[in-house]
């Protein structure tokens, strides 16, 4: 490259060309590609690269080109480490003259006769980082015009990475946002939700809890739709977005803090872009607490001070007046909110400051009515182009009660998909479930799955793995039944022998055959 001269009008000509550019390609690394063509081409310099400090301090080169074309690795390495280094450490503009300046190491092997590097930094100082490039041809000569070009441009250039940075902080935010969104999620109607005789009284609740901005607390054993009712509730009190906060995840304070509420950059160390928290994500909408007892106590004060009086302030804010933030609260647990209290895991004055209502999801068990009905909407979700049917046997089955669903609808839903599985492996065509088509593991349950009778004539080798299939299922069900009665016993081996009406040898016996892993030492 050979570069041209300079004067005032072909300089800021060029400027506006490299400032065109770069506002058409804010994003990805066609900023620094560009920027750095016209750079090199306008100097005539022979390498052009660009460095960011990353999170950890390490200075790394992210972009770099060489006459138009992006540089490979070894090309990328061939520069002045001690020149680039300089410019970071002095936060100033460095300019090597071999005339003038001691050379390197670096600079004698590499024959660089001339090096510029600026510091790539704005006002906000999230974008640290150096522009360089380097010119290996004698006859090159720069002068003022061309190092205040070079000056100007890595302003522009910190300018445009750091609206880059922006953006990517952003986009993470709103990702970070979605992943907590349970409108993101598959929506559930008011009426496949509550639409069924059995939750009649609660649908008068929840009509009542609709029309009132109040907070709300669902109780209901897990898997029951408890997340699912705070999205019907939001939806039909026009309270979008809906916002799911997954407590418990830590007991950090201050982390806990920086989810719900926000951080400012530089908070603490770490803390390298500021942070939007679930409560200012939610205004206007809903923010679902889910597993409230999850909580950590130290954090509750904090969020009663937020319902009491609707602000907060993030960490590290340190303006006069707080932030405010409209948002209707509905926490889920599956545990008991009076029992926490009393065991001091739940503050008092949290619970009645949440639980203006009180809505109940009920177990699956109690509902068993509806079973029939809630798996054949799976089957039309799962494989709308089919009408799948179930047999009576496979009915009778599902509302039997040695089926005790612990999983609740969440269980019924992996039962029916895993279920069709079975039914279109063995026979692609089919369009009915029978009781053949599930298993005892999805179940949870020490029920015992019918199966049809065997034909003499059978295959051995069918009437063997129809043999294993059963004795699998009896493992299943005598491992489930060991453990239900050791912990009835406190572990005691002899006493849970009595209570089974065996010997204690045949009992120890069989913990090991099976592999019960939580065998007590104790009896």
């Amino acid at each position: 490259m050979s570069g041209m001269s300079l004067d005032h009008e072909t300089m800021w000509r060029h400027l506006r060309d490299l400032l065109t550019r770069l506002s058409k390609v804010l994003d990805g690394n066609a900023v620094m590609a560009d920027g750095l063509d016209t750079i090199a081409e306008l100097l005539g310099a022979d390498r052009g690269v660009v460095f960011l400090v990353q999170e950890d301090g390490v200075l790394q080169p992210v972009m770099g080109r060489r006459e138009g074309r992006a540089a490979d690795p070894l090309e990328r390495e061939e520069i002045s480490r001690t020149i680039v280094s300089q410019a970071l450490e002095t936060d100033h503009f460095v300019r090597f003259d071999p005339a003038a300046d001691t050379l390197t190491r670096s600079t004698k092997s590499l024959g660089i006769v001339g090096a510029l590097a600026a510091p790539l930094s704005t006002a906000t100082s999230s974008v640290r980082g150096v522009l360089y490039v380097d010119f290996r041809d004698r006859r090159r000569i720069i002068d003022e015009h061309h190092v205040d070009f070079f000056l100007t441009a890595a302003t522009v250039f910190g300018l445009a990475l750091e609206q880059h940075a922006r953006r990517q902080e952003v986009r993470e935010q709103l990702e970070e946002a979605r992943a907590n969104c349970v409108e993101a999620r598959r929506p559930v109607s008011y009426n496949d939700l509550l639409g069924f005789p059995s939750l009649a009284a609660l649908r008068k609740e929840v009509q009542i809890a609709i029309a009132s901005p109040a907070p709300i607390l669902v109780l209901g054993e897990s898997g029951s739709g408890k997340t699912m009712l705070a999205h019907v509730i939001a939806e039909h009190a026009n309270r979008r977005p809906v916002v799911r906060v997954m407590l418990g995840a830590s007991d950090d304070l201050n982390t806990i803090t920086s989810e719900l509420f926000g951080h400012e950059r530089g908070a603490y160390s770490g803390a390298n872009s500021r942070r939007v928290g679930l409560v200012e994500f939610a205004h206007g909408g809903t923010l679902v607490l889910d597993e409230l007892l999850n909580f950590p106590i130290d954090a509750q004060k904090l969020f009663l001070d937020f319902l009491q009086f609707g602000s907060f302030r993030p960490l590290g804010y340190d303006k006069a007046e707080p932030k405010k933030s409209d948002v209707r609260i509905i926490a889920a647990t599956n545990g008991n909110p009076m029992a926490a209290i009393r065991e001091g895991r739940l503050r008092e004055d949290l619970y009645h400051r949440i639980a203006h209502f009180v809505l109940e999801m009920p177990p699956l068990r109690e509902r068993r009515e509806d079973i029939p009905v809630l798996a054949e909407r799976v089957l039309r979700r799962v494989d709308p182009s089919r009408t799948w049917t179930f047999s009576l046997e496979l009915r009778q089955l599902l509302v039997s009660p040695k089926l005790t669903w612990p999983g609740n609808v969440r269980q019924l839903e992996r039962v029916i998909e895993r279920a069709r599985e079975r039914a279109v492996a063995s026979a692609p065509a089919g369009t009915t479930l029978t009781p053949e088509h599930l298993d005892a593991r999805d179940l949870g349950s020490t029920a015992v799955v019918p199966r049809p009778p065997r034909s003499s004539g059978d295959a051995p080798g069918t009437r063997w793995q129809a043999l294993q299939s059963e004795r699998a299922n009896l493992d299943d069900e005598e491992t489930m039944l060991i453990r239900e009665t050791l912990a009835a016993c406190d572990g005691v081996v002899t006493y849970a022998a009595r209570e089974l009406g065996v010997a204690r040898t045949t009992l120890s016996s069989r913990i090991d055959a099976l592999g019960i892993r939580s065998r007590p030492s104790k009896g």
